[in-house]
């Protein structure tokens, strides 16, 4: 299938549309809330909005850590990378693996996910930014992306995150043991030092997608700059299209300069 990708480079987002595996840019606009990490795909082979899928990771986000979908389900970071066939979902595989009528709502009313038509599909987005606004207000509130502080939803237990499928799953890492802040200096002077918690992340995503790759094991090893991050990797393969946004500065450099 293909699939279309938020994408936020410096002050302003781009939308990144990725067809066949290249990159093509178009105009600057503003994503808005409702439809942050929102991953479009095209049936293959549709040559209208029929059997257009809109996957919405906030719908998601609020009950599945992120390393059950991207390690023990293999859907790849990257948008248009996994290659999701009908096959693969009637095998319990990929989003079979949910919505199978136990989990989630079966894969075998087609319409649920894939709209009928070009009038469906409005349909489908208008009640969905409908829904998403119903939920916001319910959750602590952040500055930029789809506006929730996930992080602090998390904590506060207003949404409960399942980090294991039966049959699938292997377990989390038992040996899972960093939990400590990691503080790292800014290569401009001047900015307040980075702060990064490995316990943070660890309730998300275990140790398999930060380590090791993008992120060598050994502490200094892996050089990380801001125009990095903007492009997409590092810590911008999430922290540009789902996570917290790369304009929210504050999260990140949180240590107040020393006077």
């Amino acid at each position: 299938m293909k699939a279309t990708a938020a994408t936020i480079f410096s002050t302003v987002l781009l939308i990144a549309v990725f067809i066949g595996g290249s990159l093509q840019e178009s105009r600057a606009i503003v994503i808005k809330s409702y439809q942050y990490g929102d991953i479009t795909m095209q049936s293959s082979g549709a040559d209208s909005e029929s059997g257009t899928v809109i996957f919405r990771h906030w719908t998601h986000r609020d009950k599945y850590t992120c390393r059950l979908c991207h390690v023990d389900l293999e859907f790849s970071q990257i948008a248009g990378e996994t290659d999701i066939v009908e096959e693969d979902n009637q095998a319990g595989r990929y989003c079979g693996a949910c919505h199978n009528g136990k989990e989630a709502f079966t894969i075998k009313s087609c319409t649920n996910c894939h709209a009928k038509d070009a009038a469906h599909l409005v349909q489908t987005k208008r009640a969905a930014k409908k829904a998403f606004y119903a939920f916001q207000k319910t959750m602590p509130r952040a500055k930029y992306g789809n506006k929730i502080d996930w992080m602090k939803a998390e904590e506060e237990g207003l949404i409960q995150l399942k980090d294991q499928l039966p049959g699938i799953s292997m377990g989390r890492e038992d040996f899972i043991t960093n939990q400590r802040d990691e503080p790292l200096e800014p290569s401009l002077s001047g900015l307040p030092n980075i702060i990064f918690s490995h316990s943070k992340h660890v309730a998300w995503n275990g140790c398999g997608m930060c380590h090791p790759e993008p992120f060598k094991l050994k502490n200094g090893t892996t050089e990380i700059n801001m125009q990095a991050i903007i492009d997409g990797n590092l810590c911008g393969r999430c922290h540009r299209t789902v996570a917290f946004q790369v304009n929210d500065c504050s999260l990140c450099h949180s240590k107040p300069v020393s006077m």
